[in-house]
């Protein structure tokens, strides 16, 4: 088996590295999250990678998929969970990762944020040739659960292929036995536990900010339209992006990029990732490695700073 793609994910794994440490030093109450979020993704770009999905910048009860909108005014508050989670590719092989800020040290709030550290770096040790996604699963919800919380079951890790953020198997937050795939030399995954004290679920909330590219269309489609989803699929391949990028890439004219959006969505040549609410409204906390096993079982985390 070749494995020379193992350096594209280091490679990617260090951009994210890189945006991580600036997340870190940037993020303070009051600094607004639309230039934490340019800036981030900057970085990476900087760091000779590329965006493999917009960064993710959820709060409180939001899980995932808050990612700052064109024109968003949305500034860092005072105190809460904030997950971010950043991706980065290089020549397709991705590099995923996420961590949460404790924002004012809240003792009760910092239970959520080490319960989701351990569950992460529990799995990341079992992460060996032989084991089953399901066995990843029932150490997850155990060290979770050991901290009075819970797992969220309805949300989990995912494997990696090229140009492939979700491609097939499922890494569960629980012990689910359906989930029975056996991890083996060339697997790439990212494995990523949330910790809530709600009920353990989350579901869609009414506002996305992140789409993805699904098929081209060709009947009943203006030239200019046509030119617009040729740009979209040429820049963003099937990767999650945003629609701030089309304004960074000057790929549609900004007063036109929402409504473009909105008519795409209808013609299913685009997909959305509403954001996800955990469903009690209770604080939810993240981590997430990338983890990747050589063609000699070697155990490579290349998202760990």
């Amino acid at each position: 088996m070749d494995d020379s793609y193992i350096q594209d994910y280091i490679k990617a794994g260090k951009g994210v590295i890189a945006a991580k440490k600036l997340a870190r030093n940037i993020i303070k109450p009051g600094v607004p999250f639309l230039g934490i979020a340019n800036r981030c993704e900057a970085e990476i770009t900087k760091s000779g990678c590329e965006l493999s999905f917009p960064i993710n910048m959820s709060l409180n009860e939001i899980a995932a998929h808050y990612s700052p909108p064109i024109g968003d005014n949305t500034l860092i508050p005072e105190k809460g969970l904030l997950k971010i989670d950043i991706g980065a590719h290089f020549n397709g092989y991705i590099a995923d990762s996420a961590f949460t800020i404790n924002l004012d040290e809240d003792p009760k709030l910092q239970n959520y944020v080490d319960a989701a550290k351990e569950a992460v770096e529990a799995a990341v040790e079992l992460f060996n040739p032989g084991i089953k996604l399901f066995e990843l699963g029932e150490i997850i919800a155990k060290k979770i659960i050991d901290r009075g919380l819970r797992p969220i079951t309805n949300l989990g890790g995912h494997e990696l292929k090229q140009f492939n953020l979700h491609a097939g198997p499922f890494i569960p937050n629980y012990k689910e036995k359906l989930h029975n795939e056996v991890l083996k030399p060339g697997d790439a995954y990212a494995c990523e536990p949330f910790a809530t004290s709600g009920v353990g679920k989350v579901e869609n909330g009414i506002h996305s900010y992140i789409y993805r590219f699904v098929k081209k269309v060709k009947k009943n489609m203006p030239y200019e339209q046509q030119g617009y989803m040729s740009k979209i699929q040429k820049n963003f391949k099937t990767l999650p992006f945003s629609p701030r990028w089309i304004i960074n890439k000057n790929l549609i004219p900004k007063d036109k990029i929402l409504r473009t959006v909105e008519s795409f969505l209808g013609k299913k040549i685009l997909d959305k990732y509403p954001v996800l609410i955990e469903r009690a409204k209770e604080p939810v906390a993240q981590e997430e490695h990338t983890i990747i096993l050589n063609a000699d079982g070697k155990k490579f985390v290349t998202t760990r700073e």
